[in-house]
């Protein structure tokens, strides 16, 4: 399948466990789903829990990506009992030796693979006013970027809806903007994912547009339930038409579980994505 999109399948965003076509592949070898995305004419594969692996695992992980030309996707920056603690969004002393011990590990990790993006997290403190936490990420990220251009990354900062994870100090889209276009480095940029955004603030399409000139990773999930794009309220193919009309090149990862989990629905989940790629024109021609 020639894709006009950049697709990337994940390898398990909540659990090593459950990679997004565990029916299709049989195995949990990664280098295995990494040549079934190969076969799917897929641009990248993702690994946000590559943190988990052995050293051994992820540089075999980052072998078979290398060999098969494919994007890796997005990494989470901690494990994510220390990506939901409140540790962006303060200047205390015991938050910046874990930020800068997290981050340095995640970037090292993200290297074995051949990753160049770093998701970000950060809980709330109920303590602290919100915009003094904010303020605070702001300072931090800035203080991150350093780190981020020694070695050629990118932090990638993300909104999460309050159904998936509460007490997040980032839950809508428009004050993850904020932060990011207050940072103002290209090192520091946004992941827009569907389900959040449409649970949080709605309006997908005007929001995606708002934001489009800080955009760097798209995530698709449909709600509720965050699973597979036709199995939702959201209506997905105006999301992939808008991706089209921007020009977008990056991944479109595909974060989502299974409405009902198994082989007849990864194999409906392609072909669906087959025919809505069919669908979509091409992007409007730009004038004189």
């Amino acid at each position: 399948m020639a894709w006009r999109l950049r697709y990337a399948s994940h390898l398990g965003f909540r659990s090593l466990d459950a990679p997004l076509f565990l029916a299709s592949v049989g195995s949990l070898d990664p280098v295995a789903h990494v040549r079934f995305a190969t076969e799917l004419g897929f641009a990248g594969v993702q690994d946000a829990l590559a943190r988990q692996r052995s050293i051994a695992d992820s540089e075999r992980l980052g072998r078979a990506l290398a060999d098969c030309a494919l994007e890796p996707g997005c990494v989470l920056y901690a494990p994510m009992s220390l990506a939901t603690a409140p540790l962006w969004g303060t200047n205390s002393t015991n938050a910046r030796e874990a930020r800068s011990r997290e981050l340095e590990a995640a970037i090292g990790c993200a290297k074995r693979i051949g990753a160049r993006r770093i998701a970000i997290l950060s809980g709330a403190d109920p303590r602290i006013p919100r915009s003094l936490q904010l303020a605070a990420m702001i300072d931090n990220l800035r203080e991150a970027v350093e780190i981020a251009e020694r070695n050629d990354v990118v932090l990638c900062v993300e909104s999460v809806s309050s159904q998936a994870l509460p007490h997040m100090l980032l839950q809508h889209l428009m004050d993850a903007y904020l932060v990011v276009r207050a940072v103002d480095s290209a090192r520091v940029r946004l992941i827009f994912d569907t389900a959040h955004v449409q649970v949080m603030d709605g309006d997908v399409l005007m929001n995606l547009d708002r934001v489009w000139d800080a955009v760097e990773i798209v995530q698709i999930a449909n709600v509720p339930g965050r699973v597979e794009p036709e199995a939702g309220e959201l209506a997905m193919r105006p999301v992939l038409q808008r991706l089209v009309d921007h020009r977008y090149s990056g991944l479109v990862e595909l974060e989502h579980v299974w409405s009902v989990p198994g082989l007849e629905s990864e194999r409906r989940g392609v072909a669906y994505l087959t025919e809505l790629e069919r669908q979509l024109r091409s992007p409007p021609v730009d004038g004189p």
